[in-house]
């Protein structure tokens, strides 16, 4: 049994008690630094060497600017920006990273001395900021720093894609190493949050530039951008002042932008190093090639989910609940996941539940099958309940998917129990818009679930609370709405530590027991692809921890 010193287990308590979203125990696990000198075949890892990453879009290197999570196919400018800005921030809270396909969704701080310090009314977060950090021009680190990544990203002046992220926050203060943020209301997820790189520090006279600063941008974390040039090349270079326990063995980092399919093949035949997004057609071949999670392709578990939406006000789900339970006992989850015409253990893993797995509070609450469909169980609910008999599914018809594989397989599922789905598809953008609009005409609707941050609040509080449910923009495209499982989303919010967590796992449960109005098809997994030259693979949340790579 591991026994903490005093002070450890003092803190611990105190987490608990004022209920950080963390799972606190592995924060003083050296997760990052155990085998980190150590490359993926075993032997010792080498510093220094170039290294060159191909990605599908280069935009901006502003921490401000930075795109926030689509739901694009194959590689997102999304987890290209944070990998990133993974690379250059020293965050005050971050996810850990180890070996694949092992991923940890628990926080553990980084420019943060410890977790903070938390009022008791929950709206008031005080972080310590570590004294040892230095900016890549070699210029000290403070909360002031901080505090101007918050000002940048709120300032409407700066356009930032994440300013909703922070709306909660009304005011930021610096003294010394003492960052103290207040909130306008109890946000229990708030250290999660963290974990994003808009909350980059930087220089306290960095303009606000609605078009993102240019480089060179000093480095608080293992590298900086010593130069770019908006959608050609960015290259990082090693931050000699760096002097924390994250892994970083190379010199420099060369990101050049090309299209997915050419930077496949140029990892395949080591003229590039990394992919970190292999599109879907290339999947079952580099599996045959190079197995998986060896030494060159790589497929690990993401918070991002796929589901199949419900829409619950419209007449054929509205109060329905058998029908809705119906669908979730005759989807057939593995031959979803295998329409990636690969390994399920590749594309993604197999699920019911509202929660991926691994995230905090997941429970896996066996409430309908994954492996095949039960359409014995199936026909007793839907009996009697089909309605009109028809359906209108949309999902998106973009090139180099799978939504129409998805949505055929659907409609043959439902067939079996006695619905005709008619399926209208669109491109991807116009129907993400449209399913995301109140009193649009569909009553089901496949998409991806993306989140920048992992959290219950992010797959129950978006996807259930009714009382967000607006003209537009809506992220409850079930548009679910009952008074009963709202004053449950309130109970749970309202708690704190493992009890928070604990309250929202049953509550996932609950609602895909008792109401269901989505179901789950399976998690996605992150996959990448690294040239022969490469090791030292870790991945963490957001995927391929690109600043610890080495070269063999």
């Amino acid at each position: 049994m591991v026994r903490w010193p005093t002070a450890r287990r003092t803190l611990i308590a105190n987490l608990l008690r004022f209920g950080l979203g963390l799972v606190v125990v592995a924060a003083f696990v050296p997760s990052d630094t155990g085998g980190a000198a150590v490359r993926s075949d075993g032997g010792r890892a080498a510093d220094g060497g170039d290294l060159v990453v191909g990605v599908l879009a280069l935009d901006y290197i502003d921490p401000a600017k930075l795109p926030t999570p689509n739901s694009s196919r194959g590689q997102s400018p999304f987890s290209v920006s944070w990998g990133v800005g993974d690379a250059t921030c020293a965050l005050l809270l971050r996810y850990p990273v180890g070996r694949p396909p092992t991923v940890r969704f628990d926080l553990v701080p980084e420019a943060a001395e410890r977790f903070p310090e938390v009022s008791p009314d929950g709206r008031t977060y005080t972080f310590t900021i570590r004294k040892s950090l230095r900016f890549s021009d070699g210029t000290l680190v403070t909360a002031a720093n901080y505090k101007k990544a918050f000002e940048r990203v709120l300032d409407p002046a700066m356009d930032a894609p994440a300013a909703d992220y922070f709306r909660e926050v009304s005011s930021v203060s610096a003294v010394g190493s003492r960052l103290t943020v207040r909130l306008t209301k109890r946000v229990p997820d708030f250290p999660a949050r963290m974990t994003m790189p808009y909350i980059c520090p930087v220089s306290t006279d960095l303009p606000i530039e609605p078009e993102g600063v240019p480089a060179p941008l000093p480095g608080s974390g293992r590298y900086y951008v010593a130069d770019f040039v908006s959608g050609k090349r960015l290259v990082l270079k090693r931050n000699a002042f760096y002097r924390g326990s994250r892994p970083h063995h190379l010199d420099q980092i060369a990101v050049q932008q090309d299209d997915s399919d050419a930077t496949t093949r140029k990892v395949d035949t080591d003229a590039v190093d990394v992919d970190e997004g292999v599109s879907q057609p290339r999947l079952a071949e580099l599996y045959a090639k190079y197995g998986l999670n060896k030494a060159r392709f790589f497929s690990v578990p993401s918070g991002d989910v796929f589901y199949l939406y419900m829409n619950t006000a419209r007449p054929l789900f509205r109060h329905n609940v058998a029908l809705r339970q119906a669908v979730n006992f005759v989807l057939d989850r593995a031959a979803l996941l295998r329409a990636f015409g690969v390994g399920t253990s590749v594309a993604g893993s197999l699920s019911d539940e509202y929660l991926p797995p691994g995230s905090p509070g997941y429970v896996d609450g066996h409430v309908y099958p994954v492996d095949r469909p039960n359409l014995k169980r199936a026909l007793a609910l839907a009996s009697g309940r089909t309605r009109s008999g028809k359906a209108v599914l949309y999902t998106c018809a973009d090139i180099f998917t799978t939504c129409l594989a998805h949505a055929q397989i659907v409609q043959e599922n439902l067939k079996a129990i006695g619905l005709d789905v008619d399926i209208k598809s669109f491109p991807f953008a116009v129907v993400s818009r449209r399913d995301r609009t109140r009193g649009e005409p569909f009553d089901l609707a496949l998409e991806r679930f993306n989140v920048p941050w992992v959290d219950p609040y992010q797959y129950v509080d978006l996807q259930f609370d009714g009382r967000r449910i607006q003209a537009t923009e809506n992220t409850n495209r079930s548009y679910f709405n009952s008074s009963r499982y709202n004053q449950m989303i309130d109970r749970a919010a309202r708690l704190s530590g493992q009890a928070r967590y604990d309250a929202y796992g049953r509550l996932a449960v609950d609602i895909a027991r008792d109401a269901a109005p989505i179901a789950t098809m399976f998690v996605r997994n992150n996959r990448f692809l690294v040239s022969s030259r490469v090791g030292c693979v870790r991945v963490g949340a957001h995927g391929l921890d690109l600043a610890g790579l080495c070269l063999r």
